[in-house]
């Protein structure tokens, strides 16, 4: 049974069964981990000024509805179908999501669909690039709900599994992530099978001298895991 790494923090921990299931041994080292971070209130009432809620990823819907509890008359836009369930936790449901769960295809898209100027709350990580805020064609108000750190305490351990155990898979799901293993030394073996969430997360893995063997065009854990089971080397 070989392994299967997740380097992400894991929202379904159920998920670990699903791996096993597939006949993985299911392995998880987070290098990075997020909190949430306390909006001032006048963070809180610029976003709740605004026509629509930006959330592109679920640490950011759990991050914003931990501080704003009243009932909210906004249209929801949302990368990624993971982050439309978590916004379906609070009641709420998503009335804009890309074909393709990423920032510059959300812009894309969405300019080409929406009225310019409407009023968006961006609800952000601190590590977020500024591709919705320069490029999307609307009126932005971006504020900060949590913040990410990293965790590279785990690179040893990834690095026995990777190095001593044959044909260990190893799953980064954003730039971040790479950007740890890379700065604390992580190191893969010529059997490793890299995996990549999103092209965002495949260009890291190739600017870090890393190679990419499975990236799925569904930006989702469960679809990196299906690839994976028919991925031969």
């Amino acid at each position: 049974m070989s392994n299967f790494i997740l380097t992400n923090q894991l929202h379904d921990p159920e998920f670990l069964e699903k791996i096993e299931a597939s006949g993985f041994r299911a392995v998880h080292y987070p290098l990075i981990e997020t909190e949430p971070v306390k909006m001032t209130k006048e963070g809180i009432s610029q976003l709740l000024a605004c026509d629509w809620l930006l959330f592109t990823s679920q640490t950011a819907v759990h991050a914003f509805f931990q501080q704003v509890t009243q009932p909210l008359w906004h249209q929801f836009a949302v990368v990624g179908t993971k982050t439309a369930t978590a916004l379906k936790e609070y009641g709420y449901s998503a009335s804009f999501i890309p074909s393709t769960f990423s920032a510059d295809r959300f812009v894309e898209e969405w300019n080409a669909v929406q009225p310019s100027g409407s009023r968006v709350g961006f609800c952000k990580g601190n590590l977020a690039k500024p591709t919705i805020e320069e490029g999307l064609d609307a009126l932005v108000t971006a504020v900060v709900v949590y913040k990410t750190t990293d965790r590279p305490e785990h690179i040893e351990a990834i690095n026995k599994l990777c190095l001593n155990e044959p044909e260990s898979t190893l799953v980064f799901a954003s730039p971040s992530g790479v950007k740890v293993f890379q700065e604390a030394g992580g190191k893969i073996a010529p059997d490793t099978i890299v995996c990549a969430i999103g092209h965002v997360t495949k260009q890291a893995l190739e600017e870090a001298g890393l190679p990419v063997h499975v990236m799925p065009e569904r930006y989702t854990l469960e679809d990196v895991l299906l690839e994976r089971l028919q991925y031969k080397e």
